[in-house]
Parts: C-alpha cells; structure tokens; sequence
C-alpha cells in the first residue's frame, strides 16, 4: 500500500507535468493504451478465453466510469487547471462517500443509518475543503467528477467480480478506454510531436499508473482492509511534499480541516465493516 501511494504520486507528479507541453486527452490515451499492452502478454498465455465476459452491458457502463474518471483527473491536475496534487489527492478520497450512494442505488445494498451519517460527514468535508460560497474552481469541480466516477467504477467492479476474473475486468477496461480515448487523442494531437525524452516519460507515466494500481489491488488482496486503507491517506502528504518542492504551493488551512473530516468518516465505514464481517464469521 505504501509503494501503490508513492508511485501513485509519481504519476500525478508526471501528468502534471507534462501537461504543460500535451494536452491531459493526449496523456489520459497512453496511460490507457500502455496498461493494455502491459496485459497481452496475459492474453497470450491464458487465450482468448479470458476476454470471455457474461455482462457485457455492466463491463462497457464500468468502462465509460473508469475513462472519465481517468479524463476528469488529468485535467483537474493539469497546468491548465493548476489543481494542487495534495488537494486533488484529498478530495479522491471522497470517492468511498459516492461508493456508498451507489451500491444502494446499483447494488441495492442495505445501508445503514452508520454509513449514511458518515457519508453526510464526509461531503460536509468535501464543503468545507472546497469553500463553495468563495466560489469553486473548475480544477475542483474536475476532482469531485473524477472521484464520483472512480466511485462508480469500483461499484461496478465489484458487481462485476462475481461473475468475471479480476484480469478479464483489468484487460476489458484499458481495452475499452483506449478505443473511447482514441478520438480524444487524435484532437489533441500536438502539433509537435514528442522528443525520445518525452515519450519516455510518457511511458514512464503509464507504467507507474498501472504499477499503482496493481500494488493497490496485491496490498489490500493479501492485508486487513481495516488496518491497510489508512496508509492509502499517506498519499496526501506524499503530494503535499511534492507541491512543496516542486510547485512551491501548499494546501490552506480549511483543505486541511475538510480532509480530517473526510478521512474520519471514511475510516469509521472501513472499521466499523470489517468489525461486523469479522463478527458475522465468529458466530458462522
């Protein structure tokens, strides 16, 4: 989980900076496209068999989640907009607030007056982080679309986990991004192309979103969820060290507030759940 928040910061670090010279449409379609290749190795091993999917309709709906999620946050964190990463970085973790909204209304899940009252504490930090009254800027609105969409992405995954192999979801969703983020790219083509320097950033930008998002998957597949989620919050003071050094900007006192906020109810579902789960198998 430490490595999933460090390269995970890398690859904010590297989209942003690069989105002063390509635009975040440009960027959004390789970090797609290099995942996809990074999987065909997994497709030749295992045939296309594992391309076999039951829920066609769910995996393109999961799709379309996940590539504007992926639009939304390179262009929060891009130079055009300026978001800080470390602001970016804590409004994401609002996404586990839209999860609970979302299995209720997708999952039919029965959520209890415990989730909702720390669903309503968490988007009072969202409030307060983004002081709407002051106005809000469309960087934050980005993020805050961005971490809806993860949220209904990871909804959908885990629909569709029931039925599908997490490596038949993985393949299907950089495959399907990067047909959707195909047109996109070719828009925003640059009118000079990329020197070898920058297409090794690229790549490297790519990878590390790939890389991220595995170590994410290992860590909380092999670890306890409840002990495991609070170091994913390690990754805004990454970021907030990075905007530091690099950027020279640190977030303001109400983005710290709204962040505690939403990091405490956040931890609240994720303790309280793993207490119950824990209890429900003690008494089977």
């Amino acid at each position: 989980m430490l490595a999933s928040g460090a390269i995970f910061t890398v690859f904010l670090t590297l989209s942003k900076i690069q989105s002063a010279h390509f635009d975040p449409g440009f960027l959004a379609f390789f970090r797609s496209f290099i995942a996809l290749l990074m999987v065909v190795p997994v497709i030749l091993q295992q045939g296309l068999g594992i391309l076999r999917v039951h829920q066609p309709g769910l995996v393109l709906l999961r799709s379309l989640f996940g590539t504007l999620g992926f639009i939304f946050s390179f262009y929060a964190v891009s130079a055009q907009f300026g978001l800080p990463l470390s602001e970016f970085n804590a409004i994401s973790f609002s996404r586990a607030m839209f999860i609970t909204i979302l299995a209720a209304l997708l999952l039919k899940e029965q959520v209890g007056w415990h989730r909702w009252g720390a669903t309503l504490a968490g988007f009072v930090g969202v409030l307060i982080m983004t002081q709407p009254q002051s106005g809000v800027s469309l960087g934050t609105l980005l993020a805050l679309a961005a971490a809806f969409c993860m949220g209904g992405a990871i909804t959908l995954v885990k629909l569709l986990s029931r039925r599908h192999r997490p490596m038949t979801l993985l393949i299907w969703a950089n495959l399907l991004s990067s047909a959707m983020l195909l047109p996109l790219a070719i828009w925003k083509m640059p009118d000079v192309m990329p020197t070898l320097q920058d297409w090794l950033l690229i790549v490297l930008m790519g990878a590390c979103g790939v890389a991220g998002q595995y170590f994410y998957i290992r860590g909380m597949a092999i670890g306890d969820a409840s002990f495991l989620s609070p170091i994913d919050y390690l990754r805004l003071p990454m970021a907030a060290g990075v905007d530091w050094v690099l950027f020279h900007a640190l977030p303001g006192t109400w983005t710290w507030i709204g962040t505690a906020i939403i990091i405490s109810a956040t931890a609240y579902i994720t303790l309280r759940e793993q207490n119950l789960r824990r209890k429900a198998r003690r008494n089977t």
